[in-house]
């Protein structure tokens, strides 16, 4: 069996925020995914889940074409006014980037 060639990058990230916050930080990050699906061509994931138990976590699953991608992502007029909105509202914030080797779909396989 050979290895899977990559079919995007992926960038995780878990944000906790300050809870005073959690509801600003909620619809700026949800704006913000939703300016990246529609303004970057090769942003073709952006999934925001939210703990329904601790309220002001936040964990993003993002996939893009490349690594090149998110870098171009990360210089966006959107990016750049969310992540200026949102840093004082930020306690922790915890980057992980993987090559994606799989991708499947209900009722795909």
């Amino acid at each position: 069996m050979s290895a899977a060639a990559s079919t995007g990058y992926v960038v995780v990230v878990e944000f906790i925020v300050r809870s005073e916050f959690a509801e600003s930080f909620h619809a700026a990050i949800i704006e913000n995914a939703a300016a990246s699906l529609r303004d970057e061509q090769n942003c073709e994931v952006f999934d925001v889940c939210r703990d329904s138990n601790r309220r002001e976590r936040f964990y993003l699953y993002e996939v893009y074409a490349s690594n090149a991608d998110f870098d171009f992502h990360l210089k966006t007029p959107h990016f750049l006014s969310f992540h200026e909105t949102v840093r004082d509202w930020v306690a922790e914030k915890k980057v992980e980037t993987f090559e994606r080797v799989s991708s499947a779909k209900k009722g795909q396989l």
